[in-house]
């Protein structure tokens, strides 16, 4: 029995040593980035014992690779732990983001909030989860298509080259000493590829010459004649090996080369670059005289920024922070400037689906104008970057890990849709009319377009881009009682939906109609401008039935005498009518009365005592359809 219990202690002994060995080297690859080799050795150390230290590493390394599958798995057992750091929380949120779990999302990026106030990227993404219905609103502007580029594991950054695209990439390889450790994949270089007839991606080829290096070198963009190259590579001593900071990180630098003989030669620092922080995501204006890239240097709004130089003719100057109209807390990348003046970019902080979202903005002089997500399916819950435009602003390129890994996708920007619709009622009444003539007039090209009401007096239409409409309802034996109603899709650049209702009045004889804001000055009669343009109205309701025939009526109030008021409103009664006879309307069609102060509305009759209002409401002008004439008669 002694010596049983001897070799259970031995080995639960050898049993620990193994774990504790296995937990160390975890540890230390995860802390010198290498977390595709942590992982394996932190999941067999879980399997054998529990600790918290080594669930918080795991779920960060499955993080940092990619991986939200299981990095999901790993921080919910994290934020169970007891004292678990709140950060775990807030990764644990935005990793639930990243696989569309919005609602479980909210709790925890909330209760981070509450262990840590003021946190900006958390608020804006707790934000996000409250709104992300928003960036879903509109899904017909993009046309997204994966651009299936063969051999090559992770694909991104792409920029048209030749008759082609240069691209940043890694595949999968079996040497240890070829392997980055980080993601267990190949170091990142310059690749090019091209359609061949059918459509179909060429075998890449790496970039010849200087520019593709023993560590990562990528992403790049060409001046406008192509013969010059600004690319990020690892920052590495002059022996080949990499150079670490403190912190054993590798930083990042740009460079320039130049197209020379057939491959890329005559490598050069840019001046800005530091051995102390990472500048990198180069992209130049269509004129080649700035140049836009990302930096983690001190002084920034936090995470990675987004800066510009601009080429004095000599040399570039010290690089100038886009401000915080563009950079945030978190992390700005993958700058791209279009010829069009357009700067797009990613973030993960701007108010976004999770993961990074492409945004875009532009400068007006003075700002930079409030950015603008680009929205579903441009955009997903991950990473979505590196989006750019050709110069045809209809075609373009987006990067995104959607579907796993890295890959580029074929982007179509597609016009605006705008939709217009609305119900058309009786009047006073919730009754749609049925056949109702809904007329679109384009006023900037001139046409027009009808479409017509269903049995519940719903219509649905659409419009143009760049245009400006007045909208109109009618049928006939019909007055309108909603006046046109004005939409612009001018300028608009997403689509967007209008609505438009209306209210009909049914053409019932003898049935008085007052015409609104027909006014006349005191003892006159003549039709003033005002005036005019409430009688026009009436112009169209004659020439949309040309069946009816009305009597036109002017009342006044019982001020004045008795004889008086019904001289003077039967001359303007008759010049109303002279306003549309004038104005193309059949004299056969039209009477008229004068009726004075014999027809009062309410209690002013003579000698009554009342306000100005209640003398203004029988101070009116009238219609009234007191017959419908055949056909024969109307020709």
């Amino acid at each position: 029995m002694k010596n049983k219990f001897i070799i259970l202690t031995l080995i639960s002994f050898l049993v620990g040593s193994c774990s504790e060995k296995l937990y160390k080297k975890g540890v230390s690859k995860y802390n010198t980035l290498e977390f595709s080799e942590a992982i394996p050795n932190f999941e067999s150390y879980l399997k054998k014992k529990d600790k918290p230290d080594a669930i918080v590493k795991l779920a960060h390394s499955y993080r940092m690779t990619g991986d939200m599958l299981n990095a999901e798995k790993w921080y919910a057992k994290a934020v169970g732990q007891a004292e678990s750091d709140p950060v775990n929380m807030f990764y644990y949120g935005k990793v639930l983001m990243s696989l569309e779990k919005y609602e479980e999302a909210k709790p925890w990026l909330l209760a981070y909030t509450k262990r840590v106030p003021d946190d900006f990227m958390a608020e804006m993404l707790l934000a996000s989860c409250n709104t992300v219905k928003n960036f879903k609103t509109d899904t017909s502007l993009f046309t997204v298509k994966e651009a299936e580029i063969p051999e090559l594991k992770n694909v991104f950054a792409q920029t048209p080259y030749e008759s082609g695209l240069m691209f940043t990439a890694d595949k999968m390889v079996f040497n240890k000493s070829e392997k980055y450790a980080w993601t267990g994949n190949s170091y990142l270089g310059l690749y090019f590829s091209k359609k061949d007839k059918s459509g179909k991606w060429l075998s890449p080829m790496m970039l010849k010459g200087d520019v593709n290096g023993a560590y990562h070198d990528g992403p790049a963009c060409f001046t406008e004649d192509g013969n010059t190259v600004y690319f990020t590579r690892s920052n590495s001593e002059k022996d080949g090996k990499l150079r670490k900071n403190s912190k054993h990180e590798n930083n990042l630098k740009i460079y320039k080369a130049e197209f020379k003989s057939e491959k890329w030669t005559n490598i050069t620092e840019l001046p800005f670059n530091s051995d102390d922080y990472s500048c990198g995501h180069p992209s130049l204006s269509s004129d080649g005289k700035t140049i836009f890239f990302v930096s983690d240097k001190p002084g920034g709004m936090g995470g990675t920024d987004i800066y510009k130089s601009i080429w004095n003719g000599k040399e570039w100057n010290a690089p100038i922070n886009l401000g915080s109209s563009v950079n945030t807390e978190g992390n700005e990348m993958f700058p791209y400037m279009h010829n069009d003046g357009t700067l797009y970019f990613s973030s993960d902080a701007h108010n976004n689906l999770g993961g990074l979202d492409v945004f875009m903005t532009t400068w007006d002089g003075k700002k930079w104008l409030q950015v603008e997500n680009l929205n579903y399916p441009l955009n997903s819950s991950s990473d979505d970057f590196a989006f750019i435009m050709n110069k045809d602003n209809k075609t373009g390129y987006v990067s995104s890990n959607r579907n796993g890994n890295d890959k580029i996708y074929e982007v179509t920007k597609n016009d605006p849709t705008f939709i217009l619709s609305g119900v058309v009622r009786h009047k006073g009444k919730m009754q749609g009319v049925d056949s109702a003539v809904i007329e679109f007039n384009n006023i900037t090209s001139g046409k027009k377009e009808l479409f017509y009401s269903d049995s519940r007096g719903l219509y649905k239409g659409k419009l143009k881009p760049g245009s400006e409409y007045v909208i109109s309802a009618g049928r006939a034996m019909y007055f309108p009682i909603t006046s046109p109603i004005k939409i612009s899709t001018l300028g608009k650049k997403t689509s967007e939906n209008f609505i438009a209702n209306f209210e009909l009045d049914q053409i019932i004889i003898q049935k008085p109609i007052v015409l609104q804001n027909i006014y006349y000055d005191l003892d006159k009669w003549n039709i003033r401008p005002d005036a005019a343009t409430e009688l026009n109205k009436l112009v169209q309701v004659l020439k949309d039935n040309p069946r009816i025939q009305i009597e036109l009526s002017s009342h006044t109030d019982s001020r004045a005498g008795d004889q008086y008021n019904l001289v003077l409103s039967d001359k303007r009664a008759k010049a109303a009518v002279d306003y549309l006879i004038a104005n193309g309307i059949d004299s056969k069609r039209l009477k008229w009365k004068g009726y004075g102060e014999t027809k009062i509305l309410n209690k002013c009759a003579n000698k009554v005592e009342c306000s100005e209002e209640e003398h203004q409401m029988n101070r009116r002008t009238e219609f009234k359809v007191i017959k419908i004439m055949d056909a024969v008669s109307v020709k």
